[in-house]
């Protein structure tokens, strides 16, 4: 399973795992859904690495959880890791 993402400087497709982190893939989905991520600016790039997205305040200390987001609840905003 992929998702789209359209950026101002290029689309990027990712892959989602929901065999392996169905809780991780349902998260992400939903929050596109919501429209979660629209606006959203990349706060950590890291050449051959890894990029760091999805914060609404875009200063990487915020965001939640789908959970968390339709709860209202800060104690939803986080769940557990599902790769060891």
């Amino acid at each position: 399973m992929s998702v789209l993402l359209e950026t101002s400087l290029g689309d990027l497709v990712i892959d989602l795992y929901p065999k392996e982190c169905p809780k991780a893939a349902l998260n992400f989905l939903k929050l596109c859904k919501l429209k979660y991520y629209n606006n959203c600016l990349c706060y950590n790039v890291q050449k051959d690495y890894i990029v760091q997205m999805g914060d609404p305040t875009n200063t990487g200390t915020g965001g939640s959880s789908v959970w968390g987001v339709v709860s209202g609840k800060g104690d939803k905003r986080y769940f557990d890791d599902e790769l060891s």
